[in-house]
Formats: structure tokens, sequence, C-alpha cells
């Protein structure tokens, strides 16, 4: 078994970590039991929309996924990247390490990795050795008890948490808060009215950014119709104002906000059968 690190270094950017033939198998058997139990729990692949939450038995995929790190090339020719070295490398630049599949030819399992998983001398590591405790004098890692994706025969990535995912791939093509003009093309929605544009265009909020970004993609603001707006507005209990020219007032505060965006996207709904209201923290469409 081979097992490799993506770092964050922008030259040897993909590891290969020299193991004892003990470990090796102590890993394959560890890592068996993380795919199985990764796999085992999904009922249902969901292309990923970046507006739904997975539950416990889903996980998303991403078809044709692409990387700048040739994970690939390092499953099938180990030998052509450069071996851990502590004296040129740097255990704290590693993000995630990951391995190919002993169950499924070329499937690709990954996980997270970060400063945490890193023990260093200087921390004072010691180790119950006999009937004492001994200090050790290398440096050593931890791994996670699960892989949090994989990368499939096809090249399609499966996972069940972007904010996992994302500390290891750049995934802002799958999944972009708004740009400076997309903020800029809402700001100049003929229905909204902005006291302070330049205010707003400022705004750096990640949440609020994807909103905005979930609305646009929406499409529906090109036919807002205000007053029909309001009243389904009262309906939720979410305040909107309206200025002199019948437009809706954004609000600076950044909680009203948040509020009037989760309105606009449509995240709040009525119960089919019971009529209840309810906001939701995520949705798909069927």
């Amino acid at each position: 078994m081979n097992l490799f690190a993506i770092t964050h270094a922008s030259s040897d950017n993909i590891l290969r970590l020299p193991l004892s033939a003990d470990l090796q198998t102590n890993l394959e058997t560890e890592f068996n039991r993380q795919e199985a139990d990764f796999f085992n729990r999904i009922e249902e692949l969901l292309p990923f929309c970046g507006a739904w939450k997975a539950e416990a038995d889903e996980a998303f995929t991403i078809d044709q996924f692409s990387t700048l790190y040739d994970l690939p090339k390092a499953i099938k020719q180990p030998m052509s990247f450069p071996l851990y070295d502590k004296n040129l490398h740097n255990l704290s630049e590693i993000k995630a390490i990951f391995c190919g599949s002993s169950t499924k030819n070329n499937r690709i399992l990954i996980q997270k990795f970060n400063k945490k998983n890193v023990i260093e001398t200087k921390k004072y590591m010691f180790f119950f050795s006999g009937d004492t405790f001994v200090k050790s004098n290398d440096d050593a890692i931890t791994i996670d008890d699960n892989i949090c994706a994989a990368i499939e025969p096809d090249s399609s990535l499966v996972f069940r948490s972007y904010h996992s995912v994302r500390q290891v791939f750049d995934m802002s093509e799958y999944f972009v808060e708004a740009t400076n003009d997309q903020m800029a093309e809402f700001a100049n929605i003929q229905a909204f009215s902005i006291a302070d544009q330049a205010k707003f265009l400022a705004i750096d909020n990640q949440f609020i950014r994807k909103k905005i970004t979930e609305i646009l993609k929406s499409g529906h603001l090109g036919t807002l119709n205000v007053q029909n707006i309001c009243a389904d507005a009262k309906k939720y209990k979410v305040e909107i104002n309206i200025d002199d020219k019948g437009k809706i007032l954004i609000p600076e505060d950044k909680q009203k906000l948040r509020v009037l965006l989760k309105f606009l996207n449509e995240d709040f709904f009525e119960s089919i059968i019971k009529k209840d209201l309810y906001l939701s923290n995520s949705k798909r469409p069927i």
C-alpha cells in the first residue's frame, strides 16, 4: 500500500509517505474499514448543487471533477513522486492524505489533514513503554477515523460535507460566492432600493454572498412583484420595508439582510398537510 500527502507547498505538492511493512498492512485494513463505512451509509447520490445539506444516508457527487493535484498518477505511478524527507518537507504543510482503494481499482480515498494531526517533538510527546513514560525524539502524525471524500474511476468526486472537502480542494468552480459584479447586479435590480450602495458592495460576509449567488441563479427576480412579495412576507413574519417609490428597502443591518435573503431565496415554506410554516436551511429541486 502507498500513502500520499497533499501539501500546501507550491512544489512537491504530492509526497509519498514512507511506511514500514507492518504499518502498510495496518493502514490497508483501516482504510478498507473507512471506505466500507463511507459507502455503506450512502443510500442516494445527489448532484452537488450547493443549496442542500446532505442527510446521513446521502452524499454529493460532482462528475468529471478536476483538481490541480494529479492524484490518479500518484496511484498508478507512485515512484514518480518524491518521498517525504524531514529535512526538506514540513509535516504542518500537509492538508490531506490519500491512498488507492484495495477493493475497487482506481478509486482514490481522501482524508483531510491539518496541524492538529501533527505531533511535534517540541510538544513533548510521551509514550508509555514497559512500565515508564519515555519521550519521543521524532515527530509523528495521526490520522482521522473516516475519509471525507473519494474519487471514482470515472473521475467523479463523492463527498458528504462541502466544508470538509473545500479544505482539500479548490471548490470555487462548483460553488462560488457572489462576485463584486454579481453584487452590483443584485443591487441594480429595479425592485430594490439600497441607501448606501458602496457599503452594500463591500459586504464580504460569506453567507450573504452565497445567498445572493443562489438568488441570482434562480432567475426569478426579473419577474418580482413587490406587492405580492410583501403579502407573502407578512405570512412568514418577515419584515419588508418599502420606500416612497414602491421599492423594497434592502436593510443595512446584516441580521435583517440575512432574513430577507432567505425569504427571497424561497427558504421559507408551508407544509403540505398541516400547513405549518417553516424555514429550511437547505433545499434541492425534485
